[in-house]
């Protein structure tokens, strides 16, 4: 038995041939004219957590037994990790999101992966936060580098990561900033493919665990204390590497992405979804 999930149409029509040649083309040109290597080629993306969430989990049990239900609190407010892996294997630390207008004295505690914490009115990232957190990205890895060497960042299309003042500074600390073509994460973000389901994954059992510990409920005060155990665990060497190995980008492959990956733009879609490929990739 197997299961599977419903792909809306934007993404299925967006993974096309012509879609597919553009990003490998700009990918694997950007390589070879700055000379990147695995570890100065990085990506990065955001995704939402709920303290009182967790995934759903399939329980097997004798015909007519009641249904074992496991509490949860029920906080929905929105917490944004930005998660920034290496072609190398490494992680740097993460960046936690807060909802809040101010720092507050209680959101300190035991921070094991050593998250940069900041807060929005609605706890996204916005333009603002994007802009403070290029600055944290070259902090944590101009020392990898070699004087005069080039970092190049993957990231999605969310409007956070173009601004002006975000994309001067990456031009001036040399920092190239490559997007995914628009609605095909799910097949060349390897924060998508590979990292973001065994962190959820391992964020619900380190939850559950902290919970069944302490008797305390998750939120804001002891949210960096038990998402970070879950950071440490699912950001493996191994899995950071696969995730880019198995979207192509180090290494380099473009056959990762199979006929079938975009069998459904068939019959709706022939062109691309990229714009014409600009001189440089950042402009």
């Amino acid at each position: 038995m197997s299961f599977s999930r419903p792909l809306e149409s934007k993404r299925g029509r967006a993974v096309n041939p012509a879609t597919n040649e553009a990003w490998f083309d700009l990918l694997g040109d950007t390589q070879q004219k700055y000379g990147l290597r695995p570890k100065t080629t990085w990506a990065a993306d955001e995704s939402g957590f709920q303290a009182g969430g967790g995934q759903r989990e399939r329980v097997m049990g004798a015909r007519k037994q009641e249904p074992q239900y496991q509490q949860r609190d029920g906080n929905r407010e929105n917490i944004t990790v930005i998660v920034t892996i290496c072609g190398d294997g490494t992680a740097l630390a993460p960046t936690v999101i807060f909802k809040g207008s101010a720092f507050q004295a209680a959101w300190k505690q035991d921070n094991p992966a050593d998250a940069t914490l900041g807060y929005s009115k609605k706890g996204w990232t916005d333009g603002e936060i994007g802009v403070e957190w290029i600055k944290d990205f070259d902090r944590q890895t101009k020392h990898t580098v070699e004087p005069g060497e080039y970092r190049c960042l993957l990231v999605d299309g969310h409007n956070s990561h173009y601004t002006r003042s975000f994309l001067q500074y990456a031009r001036t600390h040399q920092i190239l900033v490559l997007c995914y073509p628009a609605h095909t994460t799910h097949i060349y973000q390897g924060l998508d493919v590979v990292i973001f389901s065994v962190l959820k994954k391992c964020l619900s059992e380190e939850r559950d665990r902290y919970e069944r510990e302490t008797g305390e409920k998750i939120s804001k005060k002891n949210f960096l204390t038990v998402y970070g155990r879950a950071h440490l665990r699912a950001l493996s060497s191994d899995n950071v590497k696969a995730a880019f190995r198995k979207t192509g980008v180090w290494p380099y492959d473009r056959s990762v992405v199979t006929a079938d990956m975009m069998a459904p733009s068939k019959e709706t879609s022939c062109e691309g979804s990229l714009p014409v490929v600009p001189e440089t990739p950042i402009r």
